[in-house]
């Protein structure tokens, strides 16, 4: 296998990525007339998922030592703890499925085909805990009712649930709000519930012209007044800072996912770029951002804005910029690679974080659709994306990767 370094952007016809952003962890669709399945419960499993042969995936060059599986997802998973989750859709139903990053199947639980929210967060302990979300029947006529149910991440052990949810998610994390009767799209008052117990955490009501922004690994992230503020299970505050600057804080939201390797977020308000805040401690570690990821082999911290992309290091030095022709959808980064997408051109772009030089990391010999990160976890196991299915490299190293012809 040769890798050669290329100044051009690979075809996303190649790729069969029809959407760049994350799918998993999404909002919950809002109750439907379809009954509930008949065994919601999870069932262990505790056995390693399918192995994918080499030949059937063109990986980067830097994962093709290690094996592969196919857990069977059809759509992006999350992870916490190096555990990923995500579900695939059956005939009538969802199939969810916890694999460990070694590509041991942990459990699998079903849910109605509407039930596709769902979020990953720490309960009791900082334990890793599971919210999936189900549909319960009215005791009279009316609509079904969405309820949420809390397992444990490795063990599949029932924590709390099922309980009433507030409304479909709205905002990152076990954060919901009922639909309004307003065009658009608008929701009612946020309610943030505890990963501990599933009860009310906070109500957006209470607070004076506040916001729920979010809820991440059992914090609470919130505006109060011009501040940003992060509380715990009991209420605590964890730290406060002053919004950065140019962000209105009646606007104010979390752009896109938050990685819980790092727990890097972005904040805006949707009409400017925001910046990018550590929810462990509210440190702002960049300005000028619509995206974050981080590379834990080199340590770098990648930053989009537009259609420049900059490397930083820990202290917050620019070590290399990139400037690209169009606005860059920022996938992910990991084993010393930033994988981003050009939507108007339909293509890939792969950075090198050390230096952001754009780098072919594909075997130019073969052909076929690419394998492109999605998600990784702290030690480096990916789930790829290959056209309309998603596969686990996991950290595990092929003992036969010597003898491949």
């Amino acid at each position: 296998m040769r890798r050669r370094c290329v100044l051009a952007a690979l075809p996303l016809g190649l790729l069969g990525l029809s959407a760049c952003g994350p799918e998993g962890g999404g909002e919950p669709a809002g109750p439907a007339p379809a009954p509930p399945v008949d065994h919601p419960e999870p069932v262990q499993l505790g056995e390693l998922a399918e192995v994918v042969e080499h030949t059937e995936v063109r990986l980067p060059l830097e994962m093709t030592p290690m094996v592969v599986v196919d857990p069977g997802w059809s759509a992006a998973p999350v992870q916490l703890d190096d555990i990923f989750l995500g579900y695939r859709e059956e005939e009538t139903h969802l199939r969810f499925l916890a694999v460990d990053q070694d590509g041991t199947v942990l459990w699998r639980a079903d849910r109605p085909l509407t039930c596709t929210g769902y979020v990953l967060t720490r309960g009791a302990q900082k334990a890793p805990i599971a919210v999936l979300a189900d549909l319960a029947a009215p005791e009279q006529d009316g609509p079904w009712a969405m309820t949420l149910t809390a397992y444990h991440l490795r063990t599949a052990e029932l924590l709390w649930g099922p309980v009433a949810a507030p409304g479909p998610q709205a905002a990152v994390g076990l954060v919901y709000a009922p639909p309004t009767a307003q065009a658009m799209g608008e929701r009612g008052p946020r309610t943030a519930l505890s990963g501990v117990t599933g009860e009310v955490l906070l109500d957006e009501e209470q607070l004076a012209g506040g916001r729920i922004l979010g809820e991440h690994l059992g914090a609470l992230v919130r505006t109060e007044g011009s501040e940003l503020l992060a509380s715990g299970a009991d209420g605590e505050v964890l730290w406060r800072s002053p919004l950065p600057a140019g962000i209105e804080a009646g606007r104010a939201r979390l752009l896109g996912t938050v990685d819980p390797t790092t727990s890097f977020a972005v904040i805006g308000d949707q009409d400017s770029p925001g910046a990018v805040i550590d929810l462990a401690d509210g440190r702002v570690l960049a300005e000028e951002a619509n995206a974050v990821a981080r590379d834990h082999v080199l340590e770098i911290t990648v930053v989009v804005s537009g259609t420049t992309v900059r490397g930083l290091e820990d202290d917050g030095t620019e070590k290399w910029t990139h400037e690209d022709p169009e606005p860059l959808q920022l996938l992910c980064a990991g084993e010393r690679l930033a994988y981003a997408v050009r939507p108007e051109e339909g293509t890939l772009v792969v950075l090198d974080t050390n230096h952001g030089l754009m780098v072919q990391p594909y075997d130019v010999d073969r052909t076929g659709p690419l394998a492109v990160p999605q998600v990784f976890s702290a030690d480096t196991a990916a789930a790829v994306r290959i056209e309309e299915q998603y596969f686990l490299v996991t950290t595990e190293f092929d003992e036969n990767f010597g003898r491949r012809e």
